[in-house]
């Protein structure tokens, strides 16, 4: 699925349901305070930004044996302390040793965290509200095939050099049986897919398509997830988003092949469906 693009983990996310071994030890009001302060963030984002570095930028060992990416290894409390001296946070706090042994007695309670901080879901969600408001004006000028390519290319733009999106990817296939990767997937399919099934079907109805019978508006958004997800692989491998010989991209040439077999009744163009817009449509639902 997609998530917020740009920098990992900025905003106000209320972390308290999130961290759960920050400051074991203190009372309630100050664990709370603590658990969302700005140092216990910076913290957390200097180890996704460790991450980032030894995991998707990493290009293979030294064979000098200089160099090597393990997972976590490299986000030790030493590491984080001496990127907090490199890099100007606020030029008015320094992240001491202290502010960390306060939050974390141990170094795998800061990665069980960790982990826990680039799976949370406020993300995924203010990524699908873009997303949102972006179908709601289209669908109102556009045709459907335009549409489609539209949002396909905005789906790409956002998410193929998210570092947060490439990041759980990696630590999804590293650490599968992990409880806070399990919780991530099985929110993803519980709570995001079913939002965006009924986008789907929102955008469909405006055009005036209905979903094949014995099939759910959920089937095309599994569907439209997997092939968003192998899409993003080829995308952050190549370092573009993947187009077909004719330059199409191909989550939207995707998009537009499967989409006639699931409708009822079956039609074989979509493409130009309410192509010469007549302004605002009545009773979409969007």
């Amino acid at each position: 699925m997609a998530v917020t693009a740009g920098e990992p983990g900025k905003g106000d996310d209320d972390l308290t349901g999130v961290l759960r071994h920050v400051a074991l030890n203190t009372l309630a009001a100050t664990r709370a305070r603590t658990v969302n302060s700005q140092e216990t963030r910076e913290f957390l984002e200097i180890g996704l930004d460790l991450l980032r570095q030894d995991l998707l930028e990493h290009t293979g060992p030294d064979m000098d044996g200089a160099e090597r990416s393990r997972l976590f290894e490299s986000v030790s409390r030493e590491r984080i302390l001496k990127r907090a001296e490199q890099v100007d946070t606020n030029q008015t706090r320094l992240l001491s040793d202290t502010m960390f042994r306060r939050r974390w007695q141990h170094k795998n309670r800061y990665t069980e965290d960790l982990i826990a901080y680039l799976f949370r879901l406020d993300p995924q969600y203010r990524h699908l509200e873009t997303m949102e408001a972006a179908a709601e004006q289209l669908v109102r000028t556009v045709s459907f095939g335009d549409l489609v390519r539209t949002l396909a290319a905005q789906e790409m733009q956002l998410t193929a050099n998210d570092p947060l999106l490439a990041l759980q990817s990696i630590l999804q296939a590293a650490l599968p049986r992990h409880p806070r990767v399990r919780e991530f997937v099985t929110a993803q399919y519980e709570l995001l897919l079913p939002r965006w099934a009924g986008l789907y079907e929102r955008v469909a109805l405006a055009y005036g398509l209905r979903i094949r019978t014995g099939l759910t508006w959920m089937d095309m958004a599994l569907l439209f997830n997997a092939v968003i997800d192998g899409t993003l692989i080829r995308a952050r491998i190549d370092g573009n988003a993947p187009a077909l010989s004719d330059g199409s991209g191909v989550l939207s040439a995707a998009i537009m092949a499967m989409v006639p077999s699931l409708l009822d009744p079956p039609t074989s163009d979509v493409d130009q469906l309410f192509a010469s817009p007549s302004g605002t449509r009545e009773n979409t639902g969007m």
